[in-house]
């Protein structure tokens, strides 16, 4: 499973409102949730997950980057969402800076090897200096697509 087949142009999100890392998360996933068609104990359920998910130790990765995820019961295979923030949020990242990029990926328990080939291909992306440019770069909703598509 490719990043690209896990990530459409209607899961990307610029500018996401937040200030601080659960208003980020919220925000993150009400967008999805719209974008993909959940109802409320989807979203719900999206969410516990994901905070679960952070309680354990931060999805804040280096650079300014965060790749919040979990698995729930309603997803069969990865599903990414590409977010990039309004604000530089503290996400108690690994490098201590702040982060404005988020790639949400919520993926179940069936495919587990493809939840991870996933958040794999996103350490690669990351680590492109000028796709990660870019995507900080983006202002709006088209350019962080113009990035990918």
């Amino acid at each position: 499973m490719s990043l690209t087949d896990s990530l459409k142009k209607e899961y990307c999100f610029c500018p996401l409102k937040g200030s601080d890392k659960a208003e980020v998360l919220t925000n993150l996933i009400a967008d999805f949730a719209a974008a993909y068609g959940l109802d409320e104990s989807q979203e719900r359920e999206a969410l516990d997950a994901v905070l679960k998910r952070e309680s354990l130790g931060s999805t804040g990765l280096e650079h300014g980057v965060a790749i919040p995820h979990a698995k729930v019961s309603f997803i069969h295979k990865p599903v990414v969402a590409l977010a990039v923030g309004e604000n530089d949020v503290d996400f108690s990242s690994a490098d201590g800076k702040p982060t404005r990029v988020y790639f949400l990926v919520l993926g179940s328990d069936e495919h587990p090897s493809e939840h991870v080939q996933v958040l794999s291909q996103i350490a690669q992306v990351v680590k492109n200096t000028t796709m990660l440019n870019m995507m900080r770069n983006a202002r709006t909703k088209d350019d962080l697509i113009s990035i990918f598509y």
